[in-house]
């Protein structure tokens, strides 16, 4: 299996069957196979826990009496130790508070019949031919608040904002009574844990701030209602509807808002660039950073851990405890340390998107296989004793990076004999 999963990897960054498996498995940013085993048996035990709630009280059913029965490699308090061990420096451990799991939707169709009332703006076009900083950050603002003066003649806005500065986490909610009005007029604020992501964050602000600071308003005779949020991914979620919903809180965040539309209520969720000025949104902003730096939250206990986090957490300590374990002295390690290839795909100057085959050139380069100067470095490492390796490693470097221009100058390191080709052409 290591060896299938090491093969996979160097198909998928397009390096020869000679690069070491670990540099394979970062050039492909693929986690080790241990780790992605380890990851879903705890996602199985986890799905399990949720299914059942006395689950740990309940005796494992006796193995069937005959021959060749295969026990499980690991019990699920092994595993759970395991994962407590990786996990307690962040105040996670198995009894901690999970979120509930998502099976099934607790909105009945026609309970959905007013979600037409809730509108959701996520695309927010912008030049993108725009270069210098200042002026992006200038673009977003206009584009921003262009969208939100659209809908200003609403009676309330409501700007929620999720923060996380590991260990410290909040997601807040305030509620203005105009875009350009800096009297928050209630606010709302919640410790989300020590290892939340900021999609999650920004989820539990906005349910919170459905929750605590409109549903108590829902018999208000003005009933317009502005959500001003900078995390287009969750608007893209609730964009997909109340019935189409896979996670608890986005089930939730729904089933707040035909709360209110119920009520008569109009509902405009409003994506706006963050850090670029709009006023509701740096007010949000500035109370999340503030809530984090002084611990005090309005609501009182930890979120409930999110499955995806709990997975998260565990699998970047596993990967991390993976790295540092890994060869010194290959080519790639000297290059680039224990970081994986940039997922982006992008020239890291120019900004450019390469193609497939610049990609590849790159990923063999790192790993010391590239048809221009790799021989020359195996070469040269390969003739040095183990005592002189940490000279021998930077000297090749040196003449590798001195063949390379040579190279390109022009000059050929490998000539070719008469009528018979080389992999340089």
């Amino acid at each position: 299996m290591q060896k299938t999963y090491a093969t996979l990897a160097r198909i998928v960054s397009g390096v020869p069957s000679t690069v070491d498996p670990e540099s394979a498995l970062l050039e492909a940013n693929m986690p080790p196979l241990h780790v992605l085993c380890l990851r879903a048996r705890l996602s199985i035990f986890e799905n399990t826990r949720a299914c059942q709630m006395d689950w740990m009280r309940r005796p494992p059913p006796e193995p069937p009496p005959r021959a060749g029965f295969r026990i499980s490699p690991l019990s699920r308090d092994e595993l759970y130790a395991f994962v407590d061990a990786y996990t307690k420096d962040y105040g996670i451990t198995e009894s901690s508070p999970r979120e509930e799991r998502f099976f099934r939707s607790s909105i009945p169709p026609w309970y959905a019949a007013s979600a037409h009332r809730v509108t959701i703006g996520v695309e927010l076009p912008i030049d993108h031919s725009i270069t210098d900083e200042e002026e992006l950050i200038r673009e977003k603002r206009r584009v921003s608040e262009e969208a939100l003066a659209l809908h200003s003649h609403r009676s309330w806005i409501l700007a929620t904002d999720g923060g996380v500065d590991v260990p410290k986490s909040a997601g807040v909610g305030i509620l203005l009574s105009s875009l350009n009005s800096s009297e928050i007029i209630e606010k709302a604020s919640i410790n989300c844990g020590a290892r939340p992501c900021s999609y999650r964050t920004e989820s539990r602000a906005l349910l919170l701030a459905l929750e605590k600071l409109m549903i108590p308003r829902i018999r208000h005779r003005r009933k317009t209602l502005l959500v001003v949020t900078d995390s287009q991914s969750l608007l893209a979620a609730l964009n997909k509807g109340p019935l189409s919903q896979t996670d608890w809180t986005e089930d939730q965040i729904w089933q707040r808002l035909l709360t209110l539309t119920r009520a008569g209520w109009s509902v405009h969720l409003q994506f706006c660039y963050g850090h670029c000025g709009v006023h509701a949104n740096e007010l949000a902003d500035q109370y999340a950073t503030q809530t984090m730096e002084s611990g005090q939250y309005t609501e009182q206990g930890i979120a409930p851990l999110w499955h995806t986090d709990l997975l998260t957490c565990f699998t970047t300590q596993l990967t991390n405890k993976w790295r540092s374990t890994l060869r010194q002295d290959t080519h790639r390690y000297l290059l680039c340390g224990t970081r994986p290839s940039d997922l982006s795909g992008k020239d890291l100057i120019t900004q450019e998107v390469l193609h497939r085959q610049e990609l590849v050139h790159l990923a063999r380069a790192r790993c010391g296989e590239s048809e221009l100067w790799g021989r020359l470095y195996w070469a040269v490492r390969d003739c040095t004793t183990n005592a002189d390796s940490a000279t021998s490693h930077r000297n090749s470097l040196h003449i590798c990076a001195l063949t390379t221009i040579q190279l390109h100058r022009g000059r050929t390191l490998f000539p070719r004999r008469r009528g018979r080709k080389t992999s340089l052409q």
